[in-house]
């Protein structure tokens, strides 16, 4: 473990002094304080609630997520490096750990910036924490598997811009049964499933501030699944290099 939080300090510590890092902190910050204090008309709502917050969050996660993960395995192969890394005396878990570490936690730092519009809601009115936290914690977890997905999606190719593109189309997917459970065009047992396979439905209820461990389980798992193709495809292009 201290090997992949040693590749996640690397990784993180290039994406700060990056200027690209400051440019991405920037216009997340700045997205996700405009859509809640004039896309939602916070001023004018006339109570105190961060439902806006979170409301444009999984959109937002979906177009950012991407854009972390596009250089993580993209940009060592155009570069040269991967066969280099991929020769260290690290197992290829560990790799994939600390790739993944570096984004989360640069992700975590983002929305921990985006803390001032809850506490703004808060001195307008008496604002409940509750589904503050749990919209917080579903972000997270919503954007742990987007960028499981990413990853996966900038091992495959070698442009950063493509591994964007590619990451964004894949998390997009997901979101069909969403938008199938939405559009009421499917019956009572097709909905059932949308419900319980749908990326954005299990993150509106976290959101509400119900901590439900079907939830949690439903997250941890596409992440993990995510990450453990990452790790095959890393295995597969040890085998044949």
């Amino acid at each position: 473990m201290s090997r992949a939080l040693a590749i996640a300090g690397r990784e993180f510590r290039a994406s700060l002094t990056s200027p690209l890092g400051y440019v991405f902190l920037l216009l997340f910050v700045l997205a996700t304080l405009l859509v809640f204090f004039f896309f939602e008309g916070f001023f004018g709502a006339n109570q105190a609630t961060a439902r806006g917050l979170f409301r444009w969050l999984p959109p937002l996660l979906l177009f950012v997520t991407p854009a972390l993960t596009m250089r993580l395995w993209a940009d060592e192969r155009k570069m040269g490096t991967y066969e280099i890394l991929t020769t260290l005396p690290v197992t290829p878990w560990q790799l994939v750990w600390g790739k993944f570490l570096a984004a989360f936690g640069l992700l975590a730092f983002a929305l921990a910036l985006t803390i001032g519009a809850p506490i703004v809601a808060d001195v307008y009115g008496d604002l409940d924490w509750g589904p503050v936290v749990g919209g917080y914690i579903g972000a997270l977890l919503l954007g742990s598997a987007y960028l499981a997905i990413g990853l996966v999606c900038s091992m495959l190719v070698q442009e950063q811009l493509l591994a964007l593109f590619l990451g964004f189309l894949l998390c997009g997917v997901t979101l069909l049964p969403d938008i199938a459970l939405r559009s009421g065009w499917v019956g009572d047992s097709m909905a059932e499933f949308c419900a319980q396979f749908g990326f954005w439905a299990r993150f509106a209820s976290i959101e509400r501030g119900v901590l439900d461990l079907r939830d949690l389980a439903f997250y941890l798992s596409a992440t993990g699944f995510f990450l453990y193709v990452n790790v095959a495809l890393l295995r597969w292009r040890r085998f044949t290099t």
